[in-house]
C-alpha cells in the first residue's frame, strides 16, 4: 500500500536465527483445513502430471520470523539411484496473523534462480503453493558436489504488530522425461553468477543498486558457441512503485504533503554492460506485491507475476568474438531512470533495486577456439518526450496552491549487436536486438492522494536462437485514493480506493528453454487482471477493518506452447472471479480463452481519467 511504500520493513530488528516452532501451521491446514484460505496465482504447469514422480526430495522445511540476515542455508545433493531428466521445484507456504508481503530469493550458491514473494496473511491462515520448471539449472543442480542452497525471506515478528510466521517447505519432484527437440536435452555447460558472491559468508548475493558497484569479472572457455545473459530486477523500498513515481524537480508539487511523492521519474530502465558497452536492456515488468497500493486486492488472488518474478534474457552470443580470449572481462548490471536535466535524458534511481545475474554458456567440443568478425554495434539513446501541466489556484491575498499535476512521458529505444561468428570450423551470422517503447500518463489530485496512472510498455526482440521475433505488451491502468488521518489515529486511520485493470500479453521464444531442449519454439500469454478494492486499515496498517473492506476482481490467464515433452503442457488456462476474500468462480483447462482486453477505468467521484 501506498501508506507503507514498501514490501520490505526497514524496521531495526534482530539478526539473530528465529528458531521458534509454528508447530500449529500445520495443525492449521490439516486440522482446520475449512478456514484456511488458498491463496493463488495463475500460472501454466510445468507438467501435465506432478503426482508420479521418479523419486522425490524435501529440500528444506523452514519458518521464518525474526529472519533479517538470517536466511536459510543448507545444501542440495541430487538424488543418488534415479533415472530423471526433469527438475521442478515445489514450494509450499502457510502463515496466520498479521504480517507485510515479503521478498523471497532462492540460490543455488551465488546464483539465483527463484524470485518469489508472499501473500498477506489472515488471522484464519493462509495457504499457498507455486511450481517451478528448474530444468534450465540442471548444470548446477547435477554438480558432483553438494550445492549450497540459500533461501532468503527477510521477516518481523514482535509478538503485537507483527505475528505472521511464514513456514515454508521446498520440495524436489524427479521426471524421466524424453526430450524430443532437435538435440534432445542439452542444458548449459557452464552458468557463471553475476553477483555479489557472497555464499561463502552464507549470505544472498543481491547487488542492492545502485549503491553497489553492479559487475563482476568473468572468463568464458575458449570453444564457447553461445551465450545468454538472464537478469533479474525488481524495485523495493522507495522503489517499489517506480511507475508512480515523478522526475525529481516535482517531488515537492505538494508541500502540504511533503514526502508522499517519490522521485527520480517513473521510467526504469535494467542495462547489461559487457566491458563498459551496452549490450542489452530490460524495459521492466511492474510488479504489485500483495501489499501493493491497496492490501485488500490481492486476496485470494495475487498480482500478476507475484509468485514468479519475471526475468529477461540477452543473448550476448555477438560478443563472444572478445569473450573467448581467454582473459576475464567485465559484466556488469545497472538501472537508471530518466532525468529532465541531462542531455540524453538518462539519470539516476533510488534506493534500493535487486538485480543479479546469470551467464550461461554452452560449448562446442569440436572447436578449440571460437573467433569472430564483421562485429557491429548499432544501439541509440533513448528518445523521451515529457509534457508537464500543473494547476494551482491563486487565493485572493495573492497565495498560489497546487491543486493538480498531470504529465505525459514517452520513451522508445532501438539497439542491434551482430557478428559472424566461427567454430568448429562453421561460421554463422548471430544477433541480438531490440525495439522498445513506453508511455506513462498521470494526473494527481487533491494534494497526490488521489493519483491515476496509464501506463504501457511494449517491445520486440530477436536473437540468433531461432527466427522467431518475440514481443510484449504490458498494459496497466491504475486509480488510488487515500484518505489519511491525523497522526496517531487509532480509529480507522486511514482507508484506499484502488481500481486497476492491467494485462501481461507475450508472444515469441523463451530463450533458455529452448537452448536447453524444455521448449521447442513459439510461446504465447494473455494475462488479465481487473479489480476494484476498498480497504481500511486499523492501527496495524497490515491488518484491514472487518465490515468495511471490500474487494471484487477478475483474472484471465491463457497460454500456449511447445514443450520438449509429450508431459509438457500445449495449452492451458485459468480464470477465478474473487470477493471479499473467497473465490466465486475458479475454472481451469487444457485448451486456450479469450482474455479481453485491459480497458480505461472509469471516472471516480469525479476525477479526470487520464
Amino acid at each position: 500500500m501506498r501508506a507503507n511504500r514498501t514490501s520490505l520493513d526497514t524496521t531495526t530488528v534482530s539478526h539473530q536465527r528465529d528458531e521458534s516452532s509454528t508447530s500449529g501451521l500445520i495443525a492449521l491446514i490439516h486440522g482446520r483445513a475449512r478456514s484456511v484460505l488458498e491463496v493463488i496465482q495463475a500460472a501454466t504447469p510445468p507438467r501435465l502430471d506432478l503426482s508420479t514422480p521418479t523419486c522425490r526430495q524435501q529440500v528444506f522445511k523452514h519458518d521464518f520470523g525474526n529472519s533479517y540476515g538470517s536466511p536459510y542455508v543448507g545444501y542440495y545433493t541430487p538424488p543418488s539411484d534415479c533415472d530423471y531428466t526433469t527438475t521442478i521445484f515445489n514450494l509450499s507456504v502457510v502463515s496466520r496473523g498479521r504480517q507485510y508481503d515479503r521478498l523471497a530469493t532462492l540460490w543455488l550458491g551465488d546464483v539465483e534462480v527463484w524470485r518469489t514473494s508472499t501473500a498477506m496473511p489472515t488471522q484464519t491462515g493462509i495457504h499457498w503453493s507455486f511450481q517451478k520448471d528448474m530444468t534450465i539449472w540442471n548444470t548446477l543442480l547435477r554438480s558432483q558436489d553438494p550445492a549450497k542452497i540459500i533461501f532468503e525471506l527477510n521477516n518481523i515478528i514482535d509478538g503485537d504488530r507483527y505475528t505472521g510466521f511464514f513456514n515454508a517447505t521446498l520440495e524436489a519432484l524427479y521426471f524421466d522425461d524424453v526430450y524430443h527437440g532437435q538435440g534432445g536435452l542439452h542444458p548449459a555447460d557452464h552458468i557463471y553468477a553475476i553477483s555479489t558472491r557472497s555464499s561463502s559468508s552464507n549470505m544472498t548475493s543481491l547487488f542492492s543498486l545502485p549503491e553497489d558497484i553492479g559487475a563482476v569479472g568473468l572468463t568464458f572457455p575458449r570453444n564457447a558457441k553461445t551465450a545468454v545473459v538472464s537478469i533479474m530486477a525488481s524495485g523495493n523500498a522507495a522503489e517499489e512503485f517506480w511507475f508512480t513515481n515523478v522526475p525529481t524537480e516535482y517531488v515537492n508539487t505538494f508541500p502540504e504533503n511533503k514526502g508522499w511523492l517519490y522521485g527520480y521519474s517513473p521510467f526504469r530502465e535494467v542495462q547489461l554492460l559487457i566491458d563498459d558497452q551496452l549490450a542489452g536492456v530490460s524495459w521492466p515488468f511492474p510488479i504489485l506485491f500483495t501489499g501493493g497500493v491497496d492490501p485488500g486486492a490481492w486476496r485470494p488472488i495475487v498480482g500478476i507475476d507475484a509468485y514468479e518474478l519475471p526475468s529477461f534474457e540477452i543473448d550476448v552470443t555477438p560478443w563472444l568474438g572478445l569473450l573467448t580470449d581467454g582473459e576475464s572481462h567485465s559484466f556488469a548490471l545497472r538501472v537508471v531512470g530518466y532525468d529532465t536535466s541531462t542531455e540524453d535524458g538518462i539519470g539516476p534511481v533510488g534506493e534500493n533495486w535487486w538485480v543479479s545475474g546469470s551467464a550461461f554458456v554452452w560449448i562446442d567440443e569440436a572447436s578449440e577456439q571460437t573467433t569472430a568478425k564483421s562485429f557491429k554495434s548499432e544501439i541509440s539513446s533513448p528518445l523521451f518526450d515529457f509534457q508537464p501541466t500543473l494547476g494551482t489556484h491563486i487565493a485572493e491575498d495573492g497565495t498560489v496552491t497546487n491543486t493538480s499535476f498531470y504529465y505525459a512521458l514517452t520513451a522508445s529505444r532501438s539497439l542491434k549487436v551482430s557478428s559472424i561468428i566461427t567454430s568448429g570450423g562453421k561460421s554463422r551470422p548471430v544477433s541480438w536486438s531490440q525495439d522498445v517503447s513506453y508511455s506513462n500518463i498521470q494526473n494527481m489530485t487533491d494534494f497526490a492522494f488521489n493519483q491515476s496512472l496509464a501506463m504501457v510498455s511494449s517491445g520486440n526482440h530477436s536473437n540468433s536462437a531461432s527466427n522467431i521475433v518475440s514481443s510484449y505488451t504490458y498494459p496497466m491502468n491504475l486509480f488510488s485514493a487515500y484518505k489519511v488521518q491525523s497522526e496517531g489515529a487509532t480509529t480507522n486511520p486511514g482507508s484506499v480506493l484502488c481500481l486497476v485493470d492491467r494485462s501481461k500479453l507475450t508472444s515469441g521464444l523463451s530463450l533458455l528453454p529452448f537452448l536447453t531442449g524444455t521448449s521447442t519454439g513459439l510461446e504465447t500469454l494473455s494475462t488479465r487482471q481487473n479489480v476494484t478494492s476498498n480497504y481500511h486499515w486499523n492501527s496495524t496498517i497490515v491488518e484491514g477493518t472487518s465490515g468495511l473492506d471490500t474487494v471484487n476482481g477478475e483474472a484471465w490467464f491463457s497460454t500456449s506452447s511447445s514443450p520438449g515433452t509429450r508431459q509438457g503442457v500445449r495449452k492451458y488456462h485459468r480464470y477465478a472471479k474473487e470477493k471479499d476474500d473467497s473465490l466465486e468462480v475458479d475454472q481451469e483447462g487444457l485448451h486456450t480463452i479469450p482474455v479481453p482486453p485491459t480497458k480505461p477505468l472509469p471516472v471516480v467521484e469525479g476525477e479526470p481519467h487520464v
